[in-house]
């Protein structure tokens, strides 16, 4: 449930977890919401989310294992008031060990992958995603336009929780987003590599380290 607006679903999330050499217990959690609108067939928004989550958890069962755990999240009923989110912060046990949240949205087809929104207390965030991802493309303007915006994001649940984190979309193409035009085929495939860069990025910049 929503408290905010007052929606209620039944959801499903799909969750897993990869364990570390073992770490404090925090954990990184990735996060993508695998649910679309009824206007669009949800390839930006947000199955390329989806996508770069699946293909950083392979590519870190071709690694040694990070000292803390990652978490996979894909969740359900993003688009109807961040329903998945909610519940996995209400009620799973995993959710206590978050020490670090990564969101990825699409708000459109194309462009970089910008990291638009932290959690407070965000210097060492800024410090690792600049250390880890050379191609980190984010500045602080963005925020501020963001949060004047009548958007939230699965983010934003966390955020509330106090669970530091970064959030992270593309935003080229607008006209692309919540339509019939958000097909695979319009999917910039550099958009697509970027949100894998910045996952392997803050996985090796975070995966070490004392978490939260």
């Amino acid at each position: 449930m929503n408290r905010k607006s007052g929606v209620a679903a039944p959801v499903a999330n799909i969750v897993a977890r990869i364990g570390g050499r073992g770490g404090n217990g925090h954990a990184i959690l990735l996060v993508a919401h695998y649910d679309s609108v009824p206007t669009g067939p949800g390839a930006s928004d947000n199955a390329a989310g989806v996508a770069a989550v699946l293909e950083a958890a392979r590519w870190l069962g071709t690694q040694p294992a990070l000292r803390n755990d990652v978490i996979l999240l894909l969740s359900d009923g993003e688009e109807f008031g961040l329903l998945g989110a909610e519940a996995f912060v209400a009620s799973h046990p995993w959710a206590r060990d978050a020490g670090l949240v990564v969101n990825l949205e699409a708000r459109g087809r194309s462009g970089p992958s910008i990291l638009f929104e932290t959690s407070s207390g965000n210097a060492a965030l800024i410090a690792g995603a600049g250390r880890g991802v050379p191609s980190a493309v984010a500045n602080s303007l963005t925020y501020e336009v963001y949060r004047r915006l009548p958007n939230d994001t699965d983010f934003s649940v966390f955020k509330r929780a106090g669970m530091p984190g970064v959030n992270l979309a593309y935003l080229g193409g607008v006209t692309h987003y919540h339509s019939a035009l958000d097909t695979p085929a319009n999917v910039d495939h550099a958009s697509l590599q970027h949100h894998g860069a910045y996952l392997i990025g803050l996985l090796r910049a975070f995966g070490d380290a004392e978490l939260p």
